[in-house]
């Protein structure tokens, strides 16, 4: 696959998710390829955080914001939160009578996390030059998440309702929240509560 072919294929992704994820399929990819697809995306993420940190400090005023603001505490929090959600799409979709597979979903959250560093690139890029429009860049960062959260999710496993797979997110989403937050309390990482 060519520089060019992944150009195409992101613009696919946001015109046909279904074709897209066809295309996602049909390239049969080992298991350790898809892996390391999610790697890419997670170590190309920390970096351009890094990198806007670096750019645009922030104050470090309590434990979550200093863990955050470690790189490699923060690629290893990203690469388990997106298997897990890999997982989460993998296992309520299949609930609900989908048929995605844990490797299929994989290979789509690793996909979907590489179209937003793309964004995220021109983002740091946009604040260095235009800082007014960080606001207007991670409201779009989100839209586009969530557009491709649900369409992606959608696609992978034959659904037909938006409506359900609305839903259906948003619990993964809460339960997603949930262990995380079961993890990081076993850690002592709990946030800081202010009368």
């Amino acid at each position: 696959m060519k520089l060019g072919d992944l150009g195409d294929l992101m613009v696919l992704t946001l015109r046909d998710p279904d074709a897209a994820v066809a295309v996602l399929r049909g390239l049969d990819l080992p298991m350790a390829t898809r892996w390391m697809v999610l790697l890419l995306a997670v170590t190309l993420s920390t970096l351009l955080a890094a990198l806007s940190l670096l750019l645009f400090p922030i104050e470090v005023d309590n434990p979550v914001s200093r863990m955050l603001s470690e790189p490699m505490t923060l690629a290893g929090i990203q690469l388990g939160a997106m298997a897990l959600s890999a997982l989460f799409v993998a296992q309520i979709g299949r609930l609900f009578g989908g048929h995605g597979t844990f490797a299929d979903a994989l290979l789509i959250v690793g996909w979907v996390e590489l179209m937003l560093v793309g964004l995220q690139a021109v983002q740091v890029v946009m604040m260095a030059l235009f800082p007014a429009t960080a606001t207007l860049l991670s409201m779009l960062a989100f839209g586009l998440f969530l557009y491709l959260a649900v369409t992606m999710t959608k696609a992978l496993h034959g659904f037909t309702s938006t409506g359900k797979v609305v839903v259906g997110l948003i619990g993964s989403i809460f339960l997603l929240g949930f262990v995380l937050s079961l993890i990081a309390a076993a850690f002592g990482i709990v946030p800081e509560v202010t009368p």
